[in-house]
């Protein structure tokens, strides 16, 4: 896009800028009003749905990614992930 690096960075360093500074205060300005909004838990009902579309399969992916892949992990490294708090 632009042709200079100097003005690619700088660019880039607005608009992270921007965003470091917007969702900050988004986030405040959610928090604080985000009672006198909520419209009959539309916000709860957007969350759930986003957790049971999003979340939720990712979740079971690794788990089978998990199931497929643990017969190939060496014994002393599974003994070594049984035993991860006793190892501390």
């Amino acid at each position: 896009m632009f042709e200079s690096a100097l003005i690619s960075g700088l660019f880039t360093l607005v608009v992270l800028v921007a965003f470091m500074i917007a969702c900050p205060v988004l986030c405040l300005l959610f928090s604080i009003f985000s009672d006198s909004i909520n419209l009959g838990g539309a916000f709860e009902k957007i969350g759930i749905a986003f957790v049971n579309l999003i979340f939720i399969p990712f979740v079971l992916l690794f788990k089978i990614v998990d199931a497929i892949t643990s017969p190939f992990i060496e014994p002393t490294m599974k003994h070594a992930i049984d035993n991860r708090n006793s190892l501390r």
